[in-house]
């Protein structure tokens, strides 16, 4: 069985920045704040800064993933900011991962929340996951 903890430890943490374009506004989803950074952009960027934080460190075949995630979006931001992310890994329990988000900009704090993440093995994962596509009653 793999023991995490000989491949992860607490502290472990990753930046992410993020231009803010048109793309991670929240435009997308409400023509009248067309020209601010979005809560789904800040939870996507939450979620790579944790991935890229540890998955790196696990041994091959072995990936996490996302199991809840909770933030506050605390302030705009507008297109043209630079916000960075920061996942920080605050405990390991058995497979468990969790994670300390906070975002920011050159005015301050932008965003904070917690993430939990999984780690697993990624073929047995997939077997489950074609598993569940391909049964009788649904699916592919």
């Amino acid at each position: 069985m793999l023991d995490i903890s000989d491949h992860l430890s607490q502290g472990l943490s990753h930046d992410v920045k993020v231009f803010v374009t048109e793309d991670e506004a929240v435009g997308n989803f409400s023509p009248r704040l067309e020209q601010l950074l979005a809560t789904s952009a800040c939870v996507k960027a939450f979620i790579r800064a944790a991935v890229e934080a540890t998955d790196s460190h696990l041994p091959d075949g072995y990936i996490t993933v996302g199991q809840g995630i909770e933030i506050t979006h605390e302030a705009p931001s507008f297109l043209g900011t630079t916000v960075t992310f920061k996942a920080t890994l605050m405990q390991i329990e058995g497979n468990k991962l969790t994670y300390e988000l906070t975002a920011w900009d050159h005015a301050g704090t932008v965003a904070r929340g917690r993430h939990t993440r999984a780690v697993v093995n990624w073929e047995l994962l997939m077997n489950k996951a074609r598993e569940r596509a391909y049964s009788k009653d649904r699916g592919v």
